[in-house]
């Protein structure tokens, strides 16, 4: 099965999430500023909440989701306690056609690396990589 990891990461935080679920997959997470070059069967997407929302770049990015080169989306987020952007990737991907699994991960850091002035996150505990391991493993044997 052909796999892609992207992300949109302001502090750190859901790049550090992707480069574990990349990890698992044996490949390499990449921003959402490079487009994908083929067809994925299964892209996991993953955004941080940015003031409830997601950031300016992610919004462009769901917009442009191409249904001819993606199959299917597995939402993941980085959050203090909201849900935003699984809804909003969630949303998009419906609008485009693509289906979402019924699987998607919010990791729920409260204030942990947050900071307004310059990225601080990135530093996952050893129990929220293995969260994320663990829900990889489960979307991976549901395939």
């Amino acid at each position: 099965m052909k796999y892609a990891v992207r992300y949109a990461s302001r502090g750190g935080n859901t790049r550090a999430v992707a480069d574990v679920i990349a990890d698992k997959l044996n490949i390499k997470a990449k921003r959402i500023s490079e487009p994908l070059e083929e067809e994925v069967e299964v892209l996991f997407l993953g955004a941080g909440v940015w003031f409830a929302s997601v950031t300016k770049d992610m919004k462009e990015y769901l917009a442009a989701l191409d249904s001819g080169k993606i199959k299917q989306i597995v939402a993941f987020s980085t959050s203090g306690h909201l849900e935003s952007a699984i809804k909003k990737i969630t949303t998009a991907a419906k609008e485009k056609g693509i289906k979402v699994n019924e699987k998607s991960f919010d990791l729920h850091m409260n204030m942990q690396g947050i900071t307004f002035f310059a990225p601080a996150g990135g530093d996952l505990t050893k129990d929220q990589i293995s969260q994320v391991e663990n829900f990889v493993d489960e979307v991976v044997s549901q395939l």
